[in-house]
């Protein structure tokens, strides 16, 4: 069901996490650093959020300081084709997207 996929895709981070993990393994401080503003808080919050629901694998070495890398499971995979979909339809209508952003969503920074 869409509500099912929203459920575990949903939120401000998790597309974004996807498509950083889609290039390749990510270790945490990369993964910081290419999302931008996003806190560290939030960051392991959305990660551990995501293993949970198996969208991603945390593998931790056992190293001095903790080394931690990020990767998309089967499932995480799966959802690629739907997000550039996504990615394509936000270009495609991106005037129209703006647009209504703008009159609609004061506090919301157009893309």
């Amino acid at each position: 069901m869409f509500t099912n996929a929203l459920t575990i895709l949903g939120g401000k981070w998790k597309i974004n996490i996807i498509y950083q993990l889609s290039q390749k393994t990510i270790r945490f401080g990369e993964l910081r650093r290419s999302l931008g503003s996003v806190t560290q808080q939030m960051l392991s919050k959305q990660l551990k959020e995501m293993e949970k629901d198996k969208l991603i694998n945390r593998k931790v070495h056992d190293v001095i300081p903790p080394k931690v890398e990020n990767s998309l499971t089967d499932l995480g995979r799966s959802s690629i084709p739907i997000l550039n979909s996504l990615h394509h339809w936000g270009n495609t209508k991106k005037k129209t997207i703006n647009k209504v952003i703008e009159e609609n969503y004061s506090n919301v920074v157009s893309l």
